[in-house]
């Protein structure tokens, strides 16, 4: 069903879009907020770090009295960090509507598309800048809303293959909405679905460049994580997933860098080969962007963790040549292990990754997976806590603020969690209804989604959720 719902959407969209394209508005540059206290896309800025490092409201000592201040109920599942800016928190859901609330919980406007485009389910965050907002469908479409009103203003299907799918959170890089295309191919021999990156024009959604990751035969390397971008090198990061037929590829399970500019390979580097489907060694941890130092020296790497293998990588960011590597948590078939988002305070040269400690025996879905949250120096040299969520994945992107880490843990009825990043010790927690929406934390509130059903199967209640004092 949701197969051929998606072909219908993607149909509808593909007839609109030239139309769509053909009557633009003008043509300013579109910035983001300049208020560091807001979090306007995905990963809350472009370096992929999900540090508020403005946050003053919440503190190590205030979240002990944390509560739900509102929930918002929504037509489907929302997985999606909701994104905030100037006091408005943007947020989609599984059934293909989005929303834009107050900080109050209080709705300013809500859309499915348009008489002639129907938005598919959403499950990526949005991108929100001073004139968008900006955000992927499972039906393989990006679309550009009206910030102010939320009417549709352009669409764009960039990849044509038939199970594409948007679960990448686009980002703004060198004034372009830049994106990862993945899909819901089986892996066969009869595969022919190809990974790409896409950079389109935010104000028309026409398309400035398309890199595909597997040029001439194969299949696969799609991108399921949100890109990071560094500005002083015109530099888009991916991370990439395994192949889905013969050959494999270099591409596949990797870490990969672009031109800004023009989507050109600057470098990749392979952490698993030969994985062809039967591996499943995703990367769908975003590749944070920071600086490490050793002796004397700075040195600008990313890093990214895997959910097979469970392990973290840092990659030096100008070679791609690797620069340090830890087995954040155990390796396991089948295993979700680090799966996103992880976050860098690159202030106290810490990582938070989060995932599942497969040891702990489960047995879904009536015995869940036990989730794992992990500090780790940021040059993947040493753990230095670990937090463990017994029968309850830690799939959700974590948040870092002032101090205080927090994240969801994914059962069916989920703990929002306050941990001291510092020591790992639990400060505070609020019982929430099942999910795995990461939070974004924005002037003294943490926002985030609820619903399970969509990857689980089983229902729990839907909605966008404040918390605060």
């Amino acid at each position: 069903m949701l197969r051929s719902s998606c072909v219908v959407t993607s149909a509808l969209a593909l007839l609109s879009f030239t139309v769509l394209a053909q009557n633009p508005r003008s043509s300013p540059t579109q910035t983001l907020t300049q208020d560091s206290n807001d979090w306007p896309m995905y990963n809350h800025d472009v370096l992929g770090t999900r540090f508020n490092s403005a946050e003053t409201t919440l503190t190590r000592d205030s979240v002990r009295r944390l509560k739900i201040k509102w929930i918002f109920p929504t037509n489907g599942d929302v997985y999606a960090t909701p994104s905030v800016v100037n006091g408005i928190v943007y947020a989609g859901d599984t059934s293909g509507r989005f929303y834009a609330l107050t900080s109050s919980g209080i709705l300013l406007w809500e859309t499915s598309g348009s008489a002639s485009i129907k938005f598919g389910p959403i499950t990526a965050s949005a991108l929100v800048t001073d004139q968008m907002v900006i955000f992927g469908d499972q039906a393989g479409f990006i679309y550009g809303l009206d910030r102010n009103e939320g009417t549709l203003v352009w669409s764009n299907q960039p990849n044509p293959d038939g199970s594409s799918a948007i679960f990448s959170s686009p980002i703004l890089a060198n004034g372009q909405a830049v994106v990862g295309i993945s899909s819901f191919e089986t892996p066969s021999a009869l595969s022919t679905f190809r990974g790409s990156v896409v950079s389109l024009d935010p104000n028309t959604g026409q398309q400035n460049w398309q890199r595909y990751l597997i040029e001439g035969s194969g299949s696969g390397a799609g991108v399921w994580s949100t890109p990071t971008y560094d500005a002083t090198t015109d530099t888009v990061y991916v991370t990439t997933a395994n192949n889905h037929s013969p050959p494999a590829t270099e591409t596949s399970d990797a870490f990969v860098a672009l031109k800004g500019k023009d989507g050109t390979i600057v470098w990749k580097n392979q952490r698993v080969p030969n994985d062809i489907g039967d591996i499943k060694a995703d990367i769908g941890d975003s590749p944070q962007v920071y600086t490490i130092s050793s002796g004397g020296k700075t040195r600008r790497v990313i890093g990214a963790g895997e959910k097979q293998t469970g392990e973290y990588w840092v990659l030096d960011a100008a070679t791609g040549e690797l620069a340090g590597s830890i087995q954040a948590v155990p390796s396991c078939e089948g295993s979700e292990g680090l799966f996103a988002d992880s976050a860098i305070n690159e202030n106290d040269g810490v990582v938070f990754v989060n995932g599942v400690n497969c040891k702990v025996p489960s047995h879904p879905p009536f015995i869940p997976p036990t989730g794992a949250v992990i500090a780790l120096k940021s040059d993947a040299s040493k753990k230095l806590w670990e937090f463990t969520s017994f029968f309850a994945p830690v799939l959700s992107g974590v948040a870092v603020a002032n101090g205080v880490l927090y994240f969801n843990a994914s059962g069916l009825f989920s703990i929002l969690y306050a941990l001291d990043a510092e020591t790992g010790l639990m400060l505070g927690g609020v019982l929430t209804s099942g999910g795995i929406s990461g939070p974004a934390v924005s002037h003294g509130q943490i926002y985030f989604g609820t619903g399970a059903k969509f990857a689980s199967g089983v229902a729990t209640p839907t909605g966008i959720v404040a918390i605060g004092l």
